[in-house]
């Protein structure tokens, strides 16, 4: 059995708030189509991301109540 100083746990305590944790972003490619399946040609210019989610209800409630803009769309993507 180990016996621990009061110093000695507040270093540990001190060392376990030090970690952060890093998030790395994630980059979509995406295509978009009309009715034919003939590629739409967007540009970076001219496309808008409206907002980013972690959380499916909020974005959920957000498409329930007609929050979003008109033509704006989720794509969820699984990060590994």
């Amino acid at each position: 059995m180990s016996v621990q100083h009061e110093g000695e746990d507040a270093k540990m305590a001190d060392a376990k708030a030090k970690k952060t944790r890093t998030v790395k972003p994630v980059y979509v490619v995406m295509q978009v189509k009309d009715e034919n399946g003939q590629t739409i040609k967007l540009t970076k210019e001219n496309v808008t991301v409206i907002s980013t989610h972690k959380d499916a209800g909020e974005l959920l409630d957000m498409l329930d109540a007609g929050r979003l803009p008109e033509g704006a769309f989720y794509k969820r993507i699984a990060l590994a």
